[in-house]
Parts: structure tokens; C-alpha cells; sequence
């Protein structure tokens, strides 16, 4: 008779299971659907259920449940063009540069999708060519994240003016010398600056256990670089003191973005809802993208559920850039006790949060192993300049989110 009893490779998988198990068992008294969902996703044992994720790229597999939320809508603009002139060039890629096979859908640059039940959200299938992701990745990594741009790493560490990534690309090529060490911020007269820290916006002092770490250590604990107007993360405030020059393709990006969702709308009537309208009316000439953040995921890594409300100006789109691996994108309500709509964003993907959906929960609690798109990979094609980028991509995800301030 075969034994019905599960299978562990190891000990500790067996508690974690069983950890687990009870942890799902038992009632939380501040449990709510979003935190529900969150950590369904974020179970590594047992696996987590995707039968509700909306698959915008594979929807006749959704369920008609599924189906019923989501509207396909024509962008009156294509992605990337000024008019419908064919003889200038798309900021978003040349579709005739691609390579036979690469998955990159030809056309998708007129769609976009609305969810019923989250008027305000708008998802824009990848429009992007693979060397115009590369190039954007490549931003992220070896331009963005550098002086004057603050990231997570300040805190804690001198990083060199011309940014990490070039003391990363020197040690990958065995070029680091004794000099190219990255040294801890001070830590001794901690006390003593804590007591005479009277800046209303002071930046966190740094932790006296922060071991030295080489680049290479070091590059995989990026996770947040700021663009434009610097964010204060104690006070969940901008430095209006603190404001940068904006990435200028970014910028452009965005303006396209902006103008091609210019005036979408959907009105249903049905007999259980009444009626559900959503009409995108904020005036596309008024966009000033004006602050970003550049958030660099790896694979374990999460963003629990929040609302971006910092902005003054809260009618203004905020626009964000999936680069890499794929990630579960939850959204919710005004409220964390609104079960939240789990959906897949893919390298490429555009989300777009506007009007009343501005003030809803949303977070990444997941991303997904081994969804890295093959024209990402670090020996893809002949590029040697690529190779070091597709290794650190190979366990990485990079969203660029961008917003208007004012």
C-alpha cells in the first residue's frame, strides 16, 4: 500500500511546510484580503494558487469571470508617434530591427486594457523592442544609480561619484585595485549626531553593523534609486530643496504614455452593478513628469501593499516600466480590506494608475523565477557589452515609476 504522506527533500522543508500550514490555519485579528493575497503569493511551500491571475497576453485561457473585468480598448495614438507619419522613428523600437522569433508582438502599440472593477487602471502590453529594453536597463544600472541620485545605499556607504556599477563591471573583468574599495559612512559619533540632528528632513544615520561588502556583494543589495525631485522614505516627503535634472528619454517616454491614453473611457450597464464608467480627463498637455523612482527587485524580494500619495498634485497619472523578470501586481482599493485583482506584469509591460485609482492599495508580493524573456539573457546574441547586464538581470527585476508633483 502506498503511503499517502508528502514527500520532504529536507528537514527544514518539512517545518517551513508545517509552519506554514499552521500560519494558514490560524485567524489573524488584523487580517485583511489584501494581506490574504499577499501571502498566497509569497508561499513558497505549499505553492502559491495563480487560477485568478489576469494573463493579458493569454485572456482566451482566463476564466469568463476573468474575462467579464477586463475591456480591450484602441489607443487613439500609437505608442512612440507623433502622427501616423510611418517615416519617423518610434521611441519605443524599430519593429523592422527585430530578429526572427523574438516575442515581441507587432501592432500591440494601439491596445491597452482596462479593468472594470479598477476604474483608472490602465495596462499596456509591451510596446517595446528588446534593444530599446536593453537600453533602458542599462540606464537604470550604470546611469541612474549615481550621485546626485540617493539610493537605499547612501545610508550606509561612500559610494563613488561615478556610480557602483563601474567598480561592479572592474571587479567582473579583475580590473579593481586596492583603491577601488567602497567605504562605510562613519558610525562611531552615532549618538552624538543623533542628538544633534535637528534638520526636520535629515537623511537616516548609518548602522554600526553594516559589514564592508565588495561590488559585487554590494550591487545586489540596490533596491531603490530616486530620480528628479529627491524622496525623504522617514517622512514619506519630497526634498523640494533637493530637485534634479529628470532623465530626458524617460521624460519622453512618459509624454507618449500620456498622450496616448488622452481620453479613454468605458461606460457599461449591467443588472447586478448599474452602471460602471471610467473617462481618463486629466489634460495630457499639463504632464511634467517631475519625480521617479527606480526600484531593482531580486528574486525573493517583495513590495507590501501602499498607496503612493505623496504627490500635491494627485490627478496626475503615475506610469510605471516593468524591465525583466515577470512579478505578481496586485491592486486593490482605497482600503485593505478590499480583495485586491492579482495580474502578471512582464518585461516591457506599461500600468498606468490614474483618477480615482491613485488612491488604491497596490503592491508586489511575488516575483516569479525563471520568466526572464530570452532575448534577455546574458549570451543571446553577439552584444559582449551585454553580457554582464544579462547575468545581473538573470535573478533581477526593474521597475521605473514615474510621477508628477506638482
Amino acid at each position: 500500500m502506498t503511503s499517502s504522506k508528502t514527500q520532504y527533500k529536507s528537514k527544514r522543508q518539512q517545518k517551513l511546510a508545517q509552519k506554514q500550514s499552521l500560519s494558514k490555519s490560524f485567524t489573524h485579528s488584523t487580517q485583511t484580503q489584501f494581506r490574504d493575497a499577499e501571502r498566497n503569493f509569497k508561499s513558497r511551500l505549499p505553492p502559491p494558487t495563480f487560477d485568478n491571475v489576469i494573463d493579458f497576453y493569454n485572456l482566451d485561457q482566463c476564466s469568463d469571470e476573468i474575462k467579464n473585468k477586463i475591456m480591450k480598448i484602441e489607443l487613439k495614438v500609437e505608442l512612440g508617434k507623433e502622427d501616423e507619419s510611418e517615416e519617423k522613428g518610434n521611441i519605443f523600437g524599430d519593429y523592422n530591427e527585430l530578429k526572427e522569433g523574438e516575442d515581441v508582438i507587432k501592432g500591440e502599440r494601439k491596445v491597452a486594457y482596462l479593468i472594470k472593477d479598477i476604474p483608472g487602471f490602465i495596462f499596456i502590453p509591451n510596446p517595446f523592442t528588446p534593444k530599446v529594453q536593453k537600453n533602458i536597463i542599462k540606464r537604470c544600472l550604470k546611469d541612474f544609480a549615481k550621485y546626485p541620485n540617493k539610493s537605499n545605499l547612501d545610508t550606509h556607504y561612500i559610494l563613488p561619484k561615478e556610480g557602483l556599477w563601474n567598480l561592479y563591471e572592474k571587479g567582473i573583468n579583475s580590473e579593481l585595485n586596492e583603491n577601488d574599495v567602497i567605504p562605510l559612512r562613519a558610525s562611531e559619533n552615532r549618538d552624538k549626531e543623533k542628538e544633534e540632528k535637528v534638520e526636520e528632513k535629515a537623511e537616516p544615520l548609518p548602522s554600526p553593523g553594516v559589514p564592508i561588502l565588495s561590488p559585487s556583494q554590494l550591487i545586489k543589495k540596490l533596491r531603490w534609486v530616486t530620480l528628479g525631485y529627491q524622496y525623504h522614505w522617514p517622512t514619506k516627503t519630497y526634498h523640494l530643496d533637493k530637485r534634479f535634472s529628470f532623465p530626458k528619454d524617460i521624460e519622453l517616454l512618459t509624454t507618449f504614455v500620456i498622450k496616448s491614453i488622452n481620453g479613454i473611457k468605458f461606460i457599461e450597464k449591467n443588472e447586478n452593478n448599474g452602471e460602471q464608467y471610467f473617462i481618463n480627463d486629466y489634460d495630457h498637455k499639463k504632464w511634467k513628469p517631475e519625480a521617479g523612482v527606480v526600484n531593482y527587485y531580486q528574486l525573493k524580494d517583495n513590495l507590501m501593499a501602499h498607496v503612493d500619495k505623496s504627490e500635491f498634485n494627485m490627478e496626475a497619472p503615475l506610469i510605471s516600466f516593468s524591465f525583466g523578470h515577470t512579478c505578481i501586481f496586485l491592486i486593490g482599493g482605497i482600503t485593505r480590506d478590499i480583495a485586491p485583482i492579482a495580474l502578471y506584469l512582464r518585461s516591457g509591460d506599461i500600468s498606468v494608475m490614474c483618477g480615482p485609482c491613485r488612491a488604491n492599495f497596490h503592491g508586489v508580493p511575488r516575483i516569479l523565477e525563471g520568466t526572464l524573456p530570452r532575448y534577455l539573457e546574458p549570451n543571446y546574441d553577439d552584444d559582449p557589452e551585454w553580457k554582464i547586464y544579462g547575468d545581473f538581470m538573470s535573478t533581477t527585476r526593474i521597475n521605473v515609476n514615474v510621477r508628477q508633483v506638482f
